[in-house]
C-alpha cells in the first residue's frame, strides 16, 4: 500500500530557537578563507590581550612589592580576575563561537570599567592611581581588546541577523 505522504528530501534537525544557532556560530561558517582568517586572528588578538589582562592581574596580586593580595575585598577580586580572565580568553580561542567571543567582550568592557571606577571614585573603601603600575597600559589593551572582540561579534552575528530582519520582505508588495 503507497503512501500518500510527502516526505522532505532534505534531513529534518531539531527546532531550536533562532538565537541559539546565533550564538553558536563560529568562523567556520564563512565562505571565503581569506574572510574566516581575518575573523579568527581577530578573536584570537582579543582573547590573547584577556589572557595578557589576566596575567597582569595575577601578577599585581601577588608578585609585585605591594601586592592587591594584601588589600581586604580588592585582593580576592583581583585573583578571581584574574583566573577568569585566562580561563575565558583560552575558551574564546578555543570555542571561537559568538557566545564566547560575547563572553570576552564582556569580561573586557567590565574590566576598564572597573579600572575607570576605581581610580576615579574608589571601591570598597579603597582607591588607586593612574600613576601605579600597569593601570594605563592595562587600561589601554584592554580596550583594544574588548574593541576587536566587539568587532568580531559583528561579524560572526551579522550574516544571522541579517538573513532573519530581511526574510519575507520580499513578498509584501515593495
Amino acid at each position: 500500500m503507497s503512501s500518500k505522504v510527502d516526505v522532505p528530501s532534505q534531513k529534518a534537525t531539531a527546532s531550536r530557537p533562532w538565537w541559539i544557532d546565533l550564538l553558536l556560530r563560529g568562523p567556520a561558517e564563512w565562505r571565503s578563507i581569506p574572510a574566516r582568517v581575518a575573523l579568527t586572528l581577530l578573536i584570537v588578538g582579543g582573547a590573547a590581550l584577556a589572557v595578557y589582562s589576566g596575567y597582569i592581574h595575577l601578577y599585581l596580586w601577588g608578585r609585585q612589592p605591594y601586592p592587591y593580595s594584601a588589600i581586604p575585598t580588592i585582593g580576592p577580586l583581583f585573583l578571581i580576575q584574574g583566573i577568569a580572565a585566562i580561563v575565558i580568553g583560552l575558551l574564546v580561542v578555543v570555542t571561537r563561537r559568538l557566545w564566547a567571543v560575547l563572553l570576552g567582550a564582556g569580561l573586557m568592557v567590565v574590566s576598564v570599567a572597573a579600572l575607570v571606577i576605581d581610580v576615579e571614585v574608589g571601591m570598597f573603601g579603597f582607591q588607586d592611581s593612574w600613576s601605579v603600575p600597569y593601570a594605563t597600559s592595562t587600561l589601554y589593551w584592554e580596550i583594544v581588546g574588548a574593541v576587536l572582540l566587539v568587532i568580531a561579534a559583528g561579524l560572526l552575528a551579522w550574516p544571522s541577523v541579517a538573513a532573519r530582519s530581511w526574510r519575507g520582505r520580499s513578498g509584501r508588495g515593495r
